[in-house]
């Protein structure tokens, strides 16, 4: 998952800072900092365990709840100045993309939230509701691949270009539901919420966001200054 994440971000993120240090807001070097910590905490969490070395783990946790806990705001912050910045460009829906913000960052609060309150009689729950968690920020970064910048060109097919970025990181549950059978004989019933909560609806947000009533919603539910888009026929 970390390298991912990191193999997603050199032209539109790194690249920009070291070529043009102004083209980005310091809350947007903030935002980019606590996510990039949170996933290589988690990575270093997952070590810790692997090594035995649990009550370091747990001190750490407490420092992987804080960097949670910002990352809500900092998300709505930077949706909502990514459609301030769509309306100014003269984007006819400025709001189809937030709703794939709002899912992601929703889903993580979720998982994490869950993952928290299992954490300490529920050790196998906190596993796996993590673990989903870590996806739902997978997937947003593998979305970058799709961008005509990246290291190959792949040309879009929506909705399934869409859909793509969250399904491929959805994958990893493969992998989750085999260590399962693997350890326990059977799928863990936290794996199976986790699956349950994420693949219906990254198929359902691609198709969501251009629906009608996506668009006539967003606006009066981010109360930002733009009249309701009609969807076009």
């Amino acid at each position: 998952m970390l390298v991912m994440v990191l193999s997603a971000f050199p032209f539109t993120y790194f690249g920009p800072v070291l070529a043009r240090p102004p083209a980005f807001s310091i809350v947007h070097h903030i935002h980019g900092l606590l996510f990039f910590a949170w996933i290589g905490l988690y990575a270093w969490q997952t070590r810790l365990i692997a090594g035995g070395r649990t009550a370091r783990h747990r001190e750490l946790g407490l420092a992987g709840i804080a960097i949670s806990a910002m990352m809500l705001p900092l998300g709505i912050a930077l949706a909502i100045k990514a459609i301030e910045r769509r309306i100014a460009a003269g984007d006819g829906h400025p709001f189809d993309f937030t709703l794939y913000n709002i899912v992601d960052i929703t889903t993580f609060s979720l998982l994490m939230i869950a993952s928290i309150a299992s954490v300490t009689r529920h050790v196998e729950w906190h596993r796996r509701f993590t673990f989903g968690a870590a996806l739902c920020l997978v997937g947003p970064a593998i979305s970058r691949w799709f961008l005509p910048n990246w290291f190959i060109a792949i040309p879009e097919r929506p909705p399934l270009t869409d859909m793509a970025p969250n399904l491929i990181a959805d994958l990893f549950l493969i992998a989750l539901v085999v260590h399962d059978r693997r350890s326990r004989g059977r799928v863990h019933p936290a794996t199976l919420a986790v699956i349950l909560l994420l693949v219906p609806i990254h198929v359902a947000t691609p198709l969501l966001s251009v629906s009608a009533g996506w668009r006539g919603l967003a606006p009066i539910l981010l109360q930002l200054g733009t009249a309701p888009v009609t969807a076009t026929p």
